[in-house]
């Protein structure tokens, strides 16, 4: 295990301590989005870790709470302190925290680990994991492959993936997405949105684990085979 990995799993291991069933929650924006005090809280702890750690003392930050303006840089951390806040606020345990570690523009280590289902999936050069059992994609195809499509741009788009299998689900949490079709549970996620803290976790993860991963404006896909990754492409 790289050193870079083995800090991660450790700052969000700490960090996920925080988290009690006691919370605050807020509405975040006009259109439904809900925030909690353990957002705001986990996003802290993990940028205090980062900052005290000399080796990664300029290295920039992008975070969903407090430095989401940032962009990608050569050397940087993104950090999702609560994925899927809206289930963590109505108790269903599919949420998660996650993180990446990206030098020299690549991503080379990344963790999402979902506290109340006790799964922590990480990955570096040596593969992925999950609770330390390496893990793979599944290779289901056509209509025996679950797949997903996430994100606020979601109700708006056309999927290919419609046309061969009607087996799509909605988890409402990316990090969900993206670890379950690492460990072959769905078969394709397409993240309709361009919050990189949502995706690049997990992408790297699913490449990792065996996937293929795809980026451009509209699209941010992690797939168990090409043909389906083609498949999950938006429509214009």
């Amino acid at each position: 295990m790289s050193y870079e990995l083995e800090f991660l799993i450790n700052v969000v291991k700490e960090a996920s301590n925080l988290i009690t069933d006691e919370f605050e929650v807020k509405a975040k924006d006009s259109k439904g989005d809900l925030v909690t005090n353990f957002d705001y809280e986990i996003e802290k702890k993990i940028i205090s870790s980062i900052r005290q750690n000399n080796k990664f003392k300029d290295y920039e930050i992008i975070s969903e709470e407090f430095n989401n303006n940032n962009q990608l840089t050569e050397n940087c951390f993104t950090i999702d302190p609560i994925d899927g806040t809206i289930n963590f606020a109505n108790k269903i345990p599919l949420w998660g925290i996650q993180v990446a570690f990206i030098k020299n523009s690549e991503t080379i280590a990344a963790v999402i680990y979902l506290p109340k289902l006790d799964e922590l999936y990480y990955a570096d050069e040596s593969g992925a994991y999950l609770n330390g059992n390496k893990i793979k994609v599944n290779n289901l195809e056509g209509k025996n492959a679950i797949y997903v499509v996430e994100g606020p741009g979601k109700f708006d788009v056309n999927i290919n993936q419609e046309k061969i299998s009607r087996n799509k689900r909605d988890f409402y949490c990316s990090a969900i997405d993206f670890a379950w079709t690492a460990c072959g549970r769905i078969s394709a996620v397409n993240f309709v949105w361009n919050t990189v803290w949502d995706y690049i976790p997990g992408q790297y993860i699913v490449k990792q684990a065996g996937g293929f991963i795809y980026n451009d404006e509209k699209n941010h896909i992690a797939a168990n085979n090409e043909k389906i990754l083609e498949n999950m492409k938006v429509c214009d």
